[in-house]
């Protein structure tokens, strides 16, 4: 039986190019393209893929977003990312928010479908270039769990959760009703409370502990 891949990016040329791509492959069935979280989101509820290929940064909801969703009611979709950052911070938000796997957009069509093979497989696929990058987050201690979210306000849960989702403090203060400066006085003291000090390692630590 071929895998079932869907395949949300939301810049047309690239997800032309990755659907092109894993159609080469006749183990592989590519059942969607999505251009948001959002629509992806829907597509892997309506179509049940054996694999999401996910850009983190998308419109509408971001991919750790769409991560976290998928993950509580799509269990058996595995969800390999891909995109242009090289960042460890955002390798190990990808991993922590129940990615299978994390590949380059420079990755060439072998990699990519041996990649989507075997996170299929139940294995983890990590672009080589990445490895060094996911080694070093682990060495340097930026994967440790901080505080439970049990001690947040609902205010600053709901900070947070915009937050994780990638919007700025001037798109939350707008969403909320709310000045810029609340904001990041709520910012400040989900930071004080959780031990997390980068915006980015937010996002993951939100998604760890489920307050998405």
């Amino acid at each position: 039986m071929r895998i079932r891949v869907l395949v949300a990016d939301d810049f047309p040329l690239m997800r032309a190019a990755v659907v092109s791509a894993l159609e080469s492959d006749p183990d592989i069935e590519v059942v969607g393209e999505a251009a948001d979280g959002e629509e992806a989101l829907q597509l892997a509820r309506e179509r049940r893929p054996d694999v999401l290929l996910l850009d983190l940064y998308m419109p509408e909801l971001s991919g750790l977003g769409v991560l976290a969703r998928i993950r509580e009611e799509l269990p058996g979709t595995r969800v390999l990312v891909m995109t242009a950052s090289e960042r460890h911070e955002t390798l190990v938000q990808a991993v922590g928010a129940g990615a299978a796997g994390y590949i380059t957009k420079r990755s060439n069509v072998t990699e990519l479908c041996a990649a989507v093979n075997t996170v299929h497989g139940g294995g983890a696929a990590v672009s080589p270039a990445l490895t060094a990058h996911l080694l070093r987050a682990f060495s340097s201690g930026a994967t440790t769990a901080p505080r439970s979210s049990a001690q947040l306000g609902q205010r600053e849960l709901e900070v947070l959760r915009l937050v994780a989702d990638g919007l700025t403090d001037d798109e939350i203060s707008r969403r909320l009703f709310i000045s810029a400066r609340t904001v990041q006085a709520h910012l400040a003291r989900v930071r004080d409370k959780t031990g997390v000090r980068r915006r980015s390692q937010l996002a993951r630590w939100a998604t760890e502990q489920a307050v998405l």
